[in-house]
């Protein structure tokens, strides 16, 4: 140890008296188990030599901060260095990379689908502190807004002005209705042409998008409200809100097409899965048919699905309330992914804090 790093402890001791978040989720779990998964990452080393590579828990630790602070990478260097907690979590690096060795190290990270595999680790961990279903599952969805970008337009409506004086209102002949008729048809034909053009070329542009406009974000419309970008599919535990699995899927995916259901288990879900069979438990509430009342029983058992499943907002109040991880910069599916990973990750963490506080783990 340095006697700029012996300093900066000492500092940070000062400051842990006031409390530290991250000094406990430094604790949680072994960081040092994750280090066989992402060995394999780079391809340099060898006995050639060249400039060494940061180290991968370091790297791991850093996309982590990002994720629960809601930091960018061309920030996170700044505030590693201008923050003592951050300082003591990444365990007082000699130096911290730059935004372009984040970025390419989240690209690895997403492109061998490391994610998983690290998913996997920690929740193997958490399993063996003796964290288990009990009770039973919920599994919801939330939206993650993604910049649509801004394609370029015409300005104005591209109609002719119309000259009265110049153009003398006549009455029509029975001729002019027949050319009206075969005009609007004519017209009509002629705008779905242009409407499937238009689409098209948008879907090309969205596809060779190399600016911040989204590639894989798609539109979509709920409660009159538009969403653009992505959607956060989890599955919890009913009784401690642990977030067992996660999806990432653009918005305009429905809900119901992914089942993270866990065979056996019950697995309790809003209207938007009624009818929808899952591997687990089927636990959706009844949704009534148009033009139908739902009868009473109907009515009765979904106030019961509702007091149990009314949790599953807590872990997304937690990553876009505190994590502010409703709105994401990355433009692609699997980027996000690794960033909902993350943020998951940290939401379970602070369930585990919370039930070491109340004893109900070691």
């Amino acid at each position: 140890m340095d006697i700029m790093n012996y300093g900066l402890r000492e500092k940070y001791d000062q400051l842990k008296r006031f409390g530290d978040r991250l000094s406990d989720m430094k604790t949680i779990i072994e960081w040092e188990r994750i280090r066989p998964i992402l060995n394999d990452l780079y391809i340099n080393n060898t006995e050639k030599g060249g400039r060494s590579n940061y180290d991968p828990i370091l790297m791991v630790k850093i996309l982590f901060l990002q994720s629960i602070y809601g930091i960018v990478d061309e920030s996170i260097e700044k505030e590693i260095h201008n923050r003592l907690d951050f300082m003591n979590f990444l365990d007082y690096p000699e130096s911290v990379p730059d935004a372009r060795t984040i970025w390419l190290f989240r690209e690895r990270l997403s492109n061998n689908h490391k994610n998983k595999k690290i998913w996997k680790e920690i929740w193997k961990q958490f399993k063996e502190k003796g964290i288990t279903i009990k009770k039973g599952t919920i599994q919801d969805a939330t939206f993650i807004e993604s910049d649509p970008g801004h394609g370029k337009h015409r300005k104005g409506d591209g109609t002719i002005p119309i000259d009265l004086d110049q153009n003398p209102v006549k009455e029509p002949s029975e001729s002019d209705h027949n050319e009206e008729k075969t005009s609007k048809r004519e017209a009509k034909t002629a705008r779905k042409i242009e409407i499937e053009q238009k689409k098209k070329a948008r879907e090309e542009e969205r596809k060779n998008a190399k600016t911040r406009r989204s590639k894989d974000g798609t539109w979509t419309v709920k409660n009159k409200r538009s969403h653009f970008g992505y959607k956060l599919h989890t599955i919890q535990d009913s009784d401690n809100d642990m977030i067992l699995n996660y999806a990432t899927t653009t918005a305009s995916v429905h809900d119901s097409q992914i089942d993270l259901s866990i065979p056996g288990i019950v697995n309790y879900k809003d209207k938007g899965y009624f009818g929808v069979e899952g591997r687990g438990i089927d636990a959706a509430m009844d949704k009534a048919a148009r033009g139908h009342k739902l009868p009473v029983e109907s009515i009765r058992r979904n106030l019961r699905i509702t007091r149990k499943r009314s949790r599953g907002e807590r872990p997304y109040s937690v990553i876009k309330g505190i994590f502010h991880g409703g709105h994401v910069f990355v433009t692609t599916v699997p980027r996000v992914r690794v960033k909902n990973m993350f943020m998951c990750l940290g939401h379970n963490m602070i369930c585990v804090i919370r039930m070491k506080n109340k004893g109900i783990i070691a």
